[in-house]
């Protein structure tokens, strides 16, 4: 009897312990300071090209606020200080990207503490204003949204007196453009899209889209933008014309969708998902997933051609290559397993072949896109990180990361043209319209536009280092 009154007490005793340390937990979580959270909206700040008046002249911007309603200055992060004339004319650049408290805000000012003119007879120190310049401009701050400003500086009477340098700056925001002028830029750091006038070449808007946007794929016969969002296992669409989220399709927690192909009928959107070596099939129409096809290893690439229930999926990390059937849920219709490590493809026209590029290969493969043999290799050269497949002129363009592109004849088995970048290319795209290639160099940050017949690098766009895929309407 004692025995048993002595367990009953042990036993009670046991459970007060152990609520009280359940209760001290919950206490101690509780009372926990918490970090206060401010809601943000993203500004891009963007100097126009800058007038012929400003040949010879250079300047600095040394300081740089946003200044609210209420009269507070907040200092925007320059991303440059000094600016030449002469490499800005005809250049756009981008001062600032910053994360600002949500408001209604009068302009901005800048103050100018450098400036000079190089002349025949050296550089002369010009005098800048002795008091910081106010531009106004009202603009609102709204919470999770992404807005672009934009600079001009006016070429009348930039100098006066001979020495006094007399800057004019308008402060401003486009105005909606045309559809079939948009190109788009999917920033993974600021989570946005950057907008640009792909015949301009000038950056117009931005757009907050979520948390580490990668790969984009247009549906121009609807006027869609499909957004893979890594960080949030999502994939959304954005209606071009307006530039709002029309929907988002949920993929399963740690997908981390990285690449998107759209099949020619724009029917069904396939998504890869690194996290969980698979291959999401959407249903555009509804906007859900029908079905999931899943891989023996990670996948590195996606790739469609014109045949509706056929796709592709390079495995680098096991060499393998393989054929999938997107009929029904989908499957794993064949792999096969290659002789060099298969990166970026594309299909060929007539879908009877695979252009493949390698990561450790000089060589470009030519697969057969039913047997997934090699029938044939052609060098390139070290380094090819992306390939585009113009199907007007059945050319390859091949990007690789010293910035040479390599133009490729598949017909010929041999590289016709070589030309030079001013930076390794991670993307390509090209404009059937003005028969322009689009290239983005994320490690310079910037967005270069390309005439096809002359090789000449018409101009270029600040985009920013976080910069992942790009868009063109029109492009082929």
């Amino acid at each position: 009897m004692k025995r048993r009154n002595l367990a009953e007490c042990c036993g009670r005793l046991w459970t007060a312990l152990l609520l009280l340390l359940l209760t001290a937990g919950c206490s101690a979580e509780l009372s926990r300071p918490l970090r206060p959270t401010l809601p943000a909206g993203a500004i891009s700040l963007y100097l126009q090209p800058l007038p012929q008046e400003a040949h010879r002249l250079t300047f600095s911007i040394d300081e740089l606020v946003a200044v609210t309603l209420d009269g507070r200055e907040i200092p925007l992060l320059l991303a440059t200080d000094s600016l030449s004339g002469d490499d800005r004319i005809g250049r756009q650049q981008r001062l600032a990207q910053v994360s600002l408290p949500p408001g209604r805000y009068l302009g901005i000012a800048l103050r100018i503490t450098r400036a000079s003119l190089q002349g025949e007879e050296g550089t002369t120190d010009l005098l800048p204003p002795t008091e910081p310049l106010r531009i106004e401009h009202p603009f609102v701050v709204a919470e999770n949204q992404a807005d672009t400003l934009l600079l001009s500086l006016s070429g009348e009477r930039l100098i006066t007196d001979g020495v006094l340098f007399t800057p004019r700056f308008s402060l401003w925001q486009a105005e909606r453009m045309l559809t079939t002028f948009k190109g788009f830029v999917s920033d993974s750091e600021a989570g946005s899209l950057t907008i640009f006038n792909k015949r301009t070449a000038l950056v117009t808007d931005s757009v907050h889209i979520g948390k580490s946007p990668q790969d984009l794929v247009l549906d121009q016969r609807r006027g869609w933008l499909y957004v893979a969002l890594a960080k949030e296992d999502a994939v959304v669409v954005l209606e071009i014309n307006s530039g709002e989220i029309l929907g988002r399709v949920r993929l399963r927690f740690g997908d981390e969708p990285t690449e998107l192909a759209l099949t020619a009928s724009g029917d069904t959107l396939l998504a890869l998902n690194s996290g969980n070596d698979s291959v999401s099939l959407i249903d555009t129409a509804a906007l859900f997933e029908r079905g999931r096809i899943r891989l023996t290893s990670t996948p590195a690439e996606l790739f469609v051609g014109r045949d509706e229930s056929r796709a592709y999926v390079s495995q680098s990390d096991s060499s393998v290559l393989s054929l999938l059937d997107l009929s029904g849920g989908g499957r794993v219709l064949s792999s096969r397993v290659l002789d060099q490590v298969p990166g970026r493809g594309a299909v060929s026209p007539d879908g009877q072949r695979i252009y493949l590029l390698s990561d450790y290969s000089p060589d470009l493969l030519v697969v057969n896109a039913s047997s997934l043999g090699t029938e044939r290799k052609i060098h390139v050269g070290h380094g090819a990180r992306d390939l585009l497949l113009d199907e007007t002129s059945g050319l390859l363009y091949i990007a690789k990361e010293d910035g040479e592109i390599a133009v490729v004849d598949p017909r010929s088995l041999t590289a016709i043209d070589f030309f030079t970048l001013p930076g390794p290319v991670r993307r390509l795209s090209i404009d059937r319209e003005e028969n322009a290639l689009f290239a983005l160099m994320p490690q310079n940050g910037s967005l270069a536009k390309i005439n096809l017949v002359s090789k000449r690098v018409l101009s270029q766009l600040d985009v920013g280092s976080g910069s992942r895929d790009l868009a063109v309407m029109g492009e082929r």
